[in-house]
């Protein structure tokens, strides 16, 4: 019996790119999925940037209008679409349709495209990212009629999203009953057991299996004793699954867990490398994990599978009841309240829930907002703390070597880093976030990473793990608009963009150099360019006032900001740049000395 372990797509691995391939699809919907489609589909996603071939085979002229944000023709796209010289072509459209036929956005029935139900819930607007994931995950099983990779014949009898909340939980119960720590399963685990279970009468073992792999790896002494047990356990453990080859398991496993954490059903813990049941979904995750044990519901015919996985009402949450979101709504309370006296905030001691149901729906909704917005409080103040201070400076000097994706752990430590300079107004983060204020992706495009407004200045700020000219075509143009955009809707304060890369590439210094000394749209810019390394050096100088009894402020913040946007006195970007670091040392010496 060949097997495959499971997984998302990793043709899509932002989830928000979804939404714009289903956009782009939807120009399609109701046409018929031949070669002709296929090919146009891809031609498409070339024309909106959504898919970049790589360069070779394409002139220089093509890979300039690639990286240029200057609208595309299709005729353009089309020609370079046709100078790659695909042996196959519409398998190209083939499998850039797949992710969204996964996730439940659309599908192919009788020979043509359907956008479902879901996918125009998701196009509208109506429905938000994480409640999208959630309601597709929770449906997604195999076998289906519509895989002959994951068939009944092969073994597979599964939900994969519902079993992996199984199998958690079964690990944290055996945990409990042997007087061990519960943390959910590190993401080592993950790939391992979660990716290859394929029947749901397999949980028990497989955790089972799992706390024993778990046990004898902690019991060796040495870091490299440890990869060497799980390389080969690994190894062993899969070798039945024709796809589980190391990189497939750890792609895998990453892009299952970035799906699954959108849905706010598993947060992550533990430093980052355990994923576990968010507690403050239990009520949610009790009820879902009664109803579902995780075995494949049976479809006789395709036409009736694809029934289910279009329509919303299809399928019914458990806890969509006024018992269970009565239950829900004062749990969150509780949570409140418990916030409020830790901050020393007069608590709210009763509240009055609706018993309108789509009432009590929305009271939740403002009570979860209302509790991160105190979690928020309580970290911020934690933030201040010299260890905490030093914690975030190792983890912005180390960023590559964390457990989670770079570029969402950059958002997530420059968005601290700006809340321990002190006495902002408000810093705001656009990345999506869990129960726990954890980010659960990279802010979506078309906004600013993070919007921040200080006594006498506003500002954003913009951060990418890019170093290399793609940094300048990814980021120059829309760090830009964002910033002008935003000095639009704030005109009576200075407006400053803080951008934060590990080094700045030449291009994208002269594409700023040219904002901020000439203009862009007609008028200056404030952009503030700086390296990981050079805001860990901004931090370093809170840490040494506090050693003196000092505090930053903001007004700090913008002294150096206009220092650098001196340009009167550089030469070029080149120099400007390279200065900056002269600015930074001056600056922290006038500060310490002052």
């Amino acid at each position: 019996m060949a097997q495959k372990i499971w997984s998302m797509s990793t043709t899509v691995r932002n989830p928000y790119r979804l939404k714009d391939f289903l956009k782009v699809l939807s120009q399609l919907d109701g046409e018929i999925w031949n070669h002709e489609n296929q090919i146009r589909f891809q031609i498409m996603l070339i024309q909106e940037r959504l898919y970049i071939p790589e360069d070779n085979g394409l002139n220089e002229e093509q890979t300039a209008l690639l990286q240029s944000s200057r609208p595309m023709s299709y005729e353009e796209a089309k020609e370079i679409f046709e100078a790659k010289r695909y042996v196959d072509p519409a398998m190209r459209g083939r499998t850039s349709f797949k992710p969204l036929e996964k996730a439940g956005l659309a599908f192919i029935f009788e020979q043509r495209i359907i956008i479902t139900e879901l996918g125009k819930e998701l196009l509208s607007g109506r429905m938000e990212i994480d409640d999208f994931c959630f309601k597709s995950l929770v449906k997604w099983q195999y076998p289906n009629p519509l895989s002959s990779d994951f068939s009944e014949k092969d073994g597979y009898n599964v939900k994969p999203f519902i079993a992996v909340l199984r199998l958690i939980g079964k690990v944290n119960e055996l945990c409990r009953l042997r007087g061990l720590k519960e943390k959910g399963i590190s993401k080592r685990e993950f790939g391992i057991f979660a990716l290859s279970l394929t029947n749901y009468r397999d949980i028990d073992t497989q955790a089972e299996q799992l706390l024993d792999f778990r046990c004898k790896l902690e019991a060796l002494p040495t870091k490299q004793e440890q990869n060497h047990f799980a390389d080969t356990f690994q190894s062993s453990y899969l070798k039945g699954f024709k796809n589980a080859t190391k990189g497939n398991v750890r792609d895998y496993a990453d892009n299952a867990i970035r799906y699954f954490r959108l849905t706010k059903f598993v947060y992550i813990r533990g430093g980052g490398f355990y994923v576990d049941l968010e507690p403050r979904r239990r009520v949610e995750l009790e009820n879902l994990l009664k109803q579902e044990d995780g075995s494949a519901q049976e479809f006789p015919s395709a036409a009736m599978y694809l029934e289910h996985m279009m329509t919303l009402s299809a399928y019914t949450l458990p806890w969509e009841n006024l018992e269970k979101m009565g239950e829900i709504a004062r749990n969150i309370f509780g949570d409140i309240q418990f916030l409020q006296k830790q901050l020393h905030l007069e608590s709210v001691t009763d509240m009055r829930f609706s018993d309108n149901l789509l009432e009590l729906k929305k009271q939740i909704g403002e009570l979860r907002l209302l509790r991160m917005e105190l979690q928020f409080q309580v970290e911020k103040n934690n933030l201040q703390e010299r260890e905490k201070i030093q914690e975030v400076i190792e983890k912005l000097q180390n960023i590559r070597k964390l457990p989670e994706p770079s570029s969402i752990a950059l958002e997530k430590y420059v968005y601290k880093a700006l809340n321990i300079l002190n006495d902002a107004v408000l810093i705001k983060t656009n990345a999506p976030q869990g129960d726990d204020n954890e980010p659960t992706f990279t802010a979506p495009a078309g906004v600013p990473d993070m919007e921040c407004e200080y006594e006498n200045f506003v500002g954003i700020c913009e951060v990418t793990m890019l170093n290399r000219r793609d940094q300048w075509f990814n980021e120059g143009q829309p760090v830009q608009r964002h910033l002008r955009d935003y000095e639009l809707r704030h005109p009576g304060k200075p407006a400053y963009c803080l951008f934060v890369a590990p080094s700045i590439h030449r291009d994208t210094a002269n594409t700023f150099w040219t904002a901020v000394k000439y203009e862009y749209e007609g008028k200056k810019q404030r952009i503030i360019p700086l390296s990981i390394g050079q805001l860990a050096e901004m931090l370093q100088l809170v840490v040494q006032l506090k050693e003196v009894g000092r505090v930053f402020r903001h007004g700090f913040l913008q002294v150096l900001y206009d220092k650098i946007l001196e340009t009167q006195k550089f030469s070029g970007s080149n120099e400007w740049i390279s200065e900056i670091k002269t600015i930074l040392k001056e600056w922290k010496v006038d500060i310490l000395t002052a």
